[in-house]
This record gives structure tokens, C-alpha cells and sequence, in this order.
């Protein structure tokens, strides 16, 4: 996967999971190591989830108080160090956004 894509949109008030990224999923015939990443919105999980996916870009990263992510996003890359897994990570849309209308997501 050359870059991030979205598996649960939030959208109008309520979660999708998206096809696509399942489909993708369903696809890969390696083992996975699933690393996700949770916290208060504009604290550095976006640029922790580049890090662990070895590149300078990815997931996106904002410069300005307004957070980024939107609902959860996947990367699947090379595990680093086992051959046949592939690593998913999750980055995950910032709690505490006081943009947010909807308190619980």
C-alpha cells in the first residue's frame, strides 16, 4: 500500500466502515500486526504512525491547531523485522476536538 486510506469514516454524525479498505484487507494473504493509536486530538499520532511506517509522509499532518485525521485511517507496509506480516497501522481521529458537534465520536 503506497499510502493511507481511510477504513472507518465519520460522516454526518455516524461511523462507515468503507468497502474498499475491507476488501483490501481480505486480500492480503500474509499474517498482520495491528498497531493503533488513540488520544486527544493534535498530540503527534498522525507523525508517531510515519515513524512506525518508516516514511517522512503519510498520514497527514497539520500545522495549525485543527486536527487532521478524520475517523480511522490504515497503512499497511512490510513488517520491519518479520518477512511474511504485514504491519497495519491505525491512526485514529483525535478525542477532544472542540470543533466536534457530536461528543462521542
Amino acid at each position: 500500500m503506497d499510502s493511507p486510506m481511510c477504513l472507518v469514516e465519520n460522516a454526518d454524525g455516524e461511523l462507515h466502515v468503507v468497502p474498499g479498505a475491507i476488501k483490501y484487507l481480505m486480500g492480503l494473504n500474509q499474517k498482520v500486526v495491528v498497531v493503533s493509536v488513540v488520544g486527544l486530538y493534535r498530540t503527534g499520532k498522525s507523525y508517531l504512525m510515519n515513524k512506525l511506517a518508516g516514511k517522512r509522509k503519510g498520514f497527514a499532518l497539520g500545522a495549525t491547531i485543527q486536527s487532521k485525521t478524520k475517523g480511522i485511517w490504515m497503512w499497511c507496509v512490510p513488517h520491519p523485522e518479520k518477512r511474511d506480516h504485514t504491519l497495519v497501522l491505525l491512526d485514529t481521529e483525535g478525542l477532544g476536538d472542540v470543533e466536534k458537534t457530536n461528543r462521542y465520536h
